[in-house]
């Protein structure tokens, strides 16, 4: 026999099969209080005043089990990347104060090496790998814009 099922925003799906309909269940897109009709009737019931489908609720013995969930000594807990706080300071050490830049690269190459030895959260490695590069970035050019304010400075008291 085949039915039509009706959504709770009033989508209607069908003509559908017995099939179908214990697919549905098994997703959990239907439940026995949907609404379902015959193909030959016009009158919307719920699935559990179908005897033939509420059969369909109840597990199947040729169902493979359902997996069980792996033991909890099984996940890895890994202490929160700083990868954001990183990259802004790298960005920070490049565009204005190269103190941060310093700070970026030093957090960032620790972080880095936590992560490698599995004790950080990996997701944050590809951020934090930026921060340090503008860190680095940022610290070379800080000592490098110093390095020519103290030769100016040095070349004005040779000019007295």
């Amino acid at each position: 026999m085949q039915y039509y099922f009706k959504t709770s925003d009033d989508n209607e799906y069908g003509p559908v099969d017995k099939g179908k309909i214990r697919a549905w269940l098994e997703q959990g897109r239907m439940n026995q209080d949907s609404l379902v009709r015959t193909v030959d009737s016009e009158e919307w019931r719920p699935l559990n005043d179908y005897p033939e489908l509420m059969a369909l609720l109840a597990p199947s013995s040729s169902a493979p089990p359902s997996p069980t969930p792996p033991p909890q000594a099984d996940v890895k807990h890994y202490a929160p990347h700083r990868g954001a706080l990183i990259l802004t300071f790298g960005i920070l050490g490049v565009a204005c104060c190269f103190p941060f830049g310093i700070a970026a690269w030093v957090l960032g190459n620790n972080d880095i090496k936590q992560i490698e030895a599995g004790t950080m959260d990996p997701t944050g490695k590809g951020i934090t790998n930026a921060g340090k590069i503008c860190g680095i970035i940022g610290t070379v050019l800080g000592i490098f814009c110093w390095g020519l304010r103290l030769l100016g400075f040095a070349f004005e008291q040779s000019q007295m």
